[in-house]
Order: C-alpha cells, then structure tokens, then sequence
C-alpha cells in the first residue's frame, strides 16, 4: 500500500474518533495530524480543511450505509423481513464502529445539508421498501417519508441512549425486538392514515 494511501487512512481514522469524542468543532487540524501520526502537511495533501474532511468522512459513510440498506432491501422480499434485515443491518454498523456511527449521528445535522441533491440516502432506501410493501398490498397505503422517519427514530435512538451509557452490550443483540417495534409502530401509521 503506498505511503501516501496509508497517511489518508490514518488521518480518516484518527478524524472520526476525536470528531466522535468531541465534535467537529471541538477537535482542531493539530489534533487529527497528531492522533494520526502525521504532519499537518500531509493532512493537507487530502483534505482543503477540518471541514473538507469531516464532510468528506460523512458523505462517503452515509451515501454507503443508503447502498447497502437499498441492496439489504433488494434482496429480501416481505414488510418484515425487509425491515428486520435493514434493522439488523444498521445495529451490525453500530457494534462493528461505534466512533463512525456516533460521529454520523452527532454530525449530520451539519453535514447531511451538504449532501448533494438525488444522492441515494438511508432513509430513501428504507421509504422506498416501505414503499414496495404498500405496493405489494403488505402494508395499508402511509407516508413512506413518515414511517422511514418512526424507523429511524426506533433505532437511532436506541444507538444515541447506547453512546451516553443508557444501554450496554452489543446493539445487535437487541436487533430483533428493535425490529418488531419498528414493525408495529409502522403497522400503527399505516391503520392511522386516511386511505
């Protein structure tokens, strides 16, 4: 691997953990160039700025958990399986990297702006499963923006009371019972909405 490549590694690294400790605007250029084991130069060889980075950070993480929740939701067929799948999926990310995770959480009302216009996010790719099981008669017709947003609440905020030290083990262990409360509280907006 060359050097150059490995530099950005460690940068990219050592930028999510101190942005999940501490907030972009909590960490500065010498702190990532430190942890990384770099000069701030070569931190300036991949990235404009702090900014340039964490947004970059953000995008790449983000656009890539919406393409493969979209596959997650492809390959399975059935409301609840669908769900259950994307659910676990999610939790998977949580327990596999905490820091990125936390960092996408505590960044995004920052970041999620700067995404550009027609990219294929996370809660598009879990409103258009919804959207295919009202089409498939397996749902009664709902907002699918409306029940992406119960979904994400579900788990987003079992990972936010996860972080602050609310809930202990592993996310994904609690995947299932996540899965059917997501589920229900779907299956509740959808007997809610005027057909």
């Amino acid at each position: 691997m060359p050097r150059s490549t490995r530099a950005k590694e460690k940068v990219e690294r050592a930028a999510i953990e101190l942005f999940a400790a501490k907030g972009v605007d909590g960490v500065s250029i010498g702190e990532i160039a430190t942890r990384a084991g770099v000069s701030q130069g070569a931190l300036y060889r991949h990235y404009l700025s702090k900014e340039d980075l964490a947004g970059s950070l953000f995008a790449v993480a983000y656009l890539r958990m919406g393409a493969e929740l979209a596959a997650i939701g492809a390959a399975h067929t059935g409301f609840r399986a669908r769900m259950g799948a994307m659910i676990r999926h999610f939790c998977m990310l949580y327990d596999h990297d905490p820091a990125l995770f936390r960092f996408m959480l505590i960044a995004q009302h920052e970041l999620l702006p700067r995404l550009g216009a027609g990219q294929r996010t996370p809660v598009d790719a879990i409103a258009d499963a919804i959207a295919a099981s009202v089409r498939d008669g397996e749902i009664s017709p709902l907002d699918a923006c409306a029940a992406a947003a119960v979904i994400m609440g579900i788990v987003l905020q079992t990972a936010l009371f996860h972080i602050y030290g609310r809930l202990h083990g592993r996310l994904s262990a609690g995947a299932p019972e996540l899965a059917r409360a997501a589920i229900a509280a779907v299956e509740a907006l959808a007997q809610a909405e005027p057909c």
